[in-house]
């Protein structure tokens, strides 16, 4: 895996390349994106559990861009505490600026030094990440013979991955969002039909599928009611729900017979909480040797892929 460079808008920007080792003539391509105060190289090794091993056996190339960080001093540790996140607030409030997505009692974030003036409920940086990532998603096109193109995330990076598919269903033939549940009332749509699934742990306080007031005070959509929406504009005919057991407790709801034969899939995990398929909670929070520039602790090898094949064998086969 190698660190790209990309001068974006007067910033510098980074994402990690993996290209698999054996050679194809056309590729699959999925961008994946960390969640809030993650790294890129952290999503890649902890969270998904090693991505790339599954990108390997499939040949899947994979960008992991990398969202704005900084360091913020804490008081009472004496130390700086690294932030870092996606920007999908920004076109979601633009477009929806009468819309409170926090109470008055919340937890209060770190402000990003990008932002001025923002609402109190802004929890992300202010620059300008849907730009970005469809650069980098453009670069790999004109570079490689590219397939299908998938945008991934866990939780912030979840909602951006669901806006970056709202903002480009040209670009992306489907997201893949992990308990990203986007603001109340602000979960976005296409214009043009990409497939869709989406992913909540029934355990989940930070971003619950189901409940709409999280324990910091935000206010997040529904997962079912982002599926409704997507089914509803993409006229979906037909669907059906599934109780399954193995290889995790899971509540499926499935539509299909939709414009340009797109699925929507949600999965409600029983079992799980703010995670990864498979996964414990808490991982990802760390970087590797390939963004050394990162203050931050040691990623660990957990190599465990059965979320990700869960979740992308329905998309490339098994």
């Amino acid at each position: 895996m190698e660190k790209v460079e990309m001068l974006h808008e007067g910033e510098n920007r980074t994402y990690l390349l993996f290209i698999p080792e054996t050679h194809h003539n056309s590729y699959n391509l999925v961008v994946g994106l960390h969640g809030y105060s993650g790294s890129a190289s952290g999503f890649q090794m902890e969270t998904t559990g090693g991505f790339n091993q599954y990108a390997e056996e499939k040949g899947i190339i994979v960008a992991y861009p990398q969202g704005k960080y900084f360091y913020s001093e804490n008081k009472y540790l004496k130390s700086k505490t690294y932030t870092s996140s996606w920007n999908h607030l920004g076109p979601l409030i633009k477009s929806n600026p009468s819309i409170k997505i926090c109470e008055d009692v919340r937890t209060q974030s770190p402000v990003f030094p990008s932002c001025q003036n923002q609402d109190n409920c802004y929890w992300t940086s202010c620059v300008n990440d849907s730009d970005f990532i469809m650069k980098v998603t453009t670069l790999l096109h004109d570079r490689f013979s590219i397939n299908n193109t998938y945008v991934m995330g866990l939780s912030n990076g979840g909602m951006m991955a669901q806006l970056m598919g709202c903002t480009y269903p040209k670009l992306f033939d489907g997201v893949i969002n992990i308990v990203g549940m986007q603001p109340l009332g602000m979960s976005c749509i296409p214009k043009s039909p990409i497939n869709l699934i989406i992913y909540g742990g029934a355990l989940d306080k930070s971003t619950p599928p189901k409940a709409i007031k999280t324990s910091s005070g935000y206010l997040y959509e529904p997962m079912l009611s982002t599926l409704n929406s997507w089914a509803n504009q993409f006229n979906c005919k037909d669907y059906k729900i599934s109780q399954l057991s193995e290889p995790f407790k899971t509540e499926e709801m499935v539509y299909f017979n939709c414009n340009n034969d797109v699925i929507l899939t949600s999965i409600l995990n029983k079992e799980a909480g703010h995670s990864w398929p498979g996964i414990t909670p808490n991982e990802g929070y760390c970087r590797t040797n390939i963004q050394s520039e990162i203050i931050y602790n040691e990623c660990n090898d957990i190599s465990i892929i059965s979320g990700s094949k869960y979740l992308f064998d329905r998309v490339f086969g098994e």
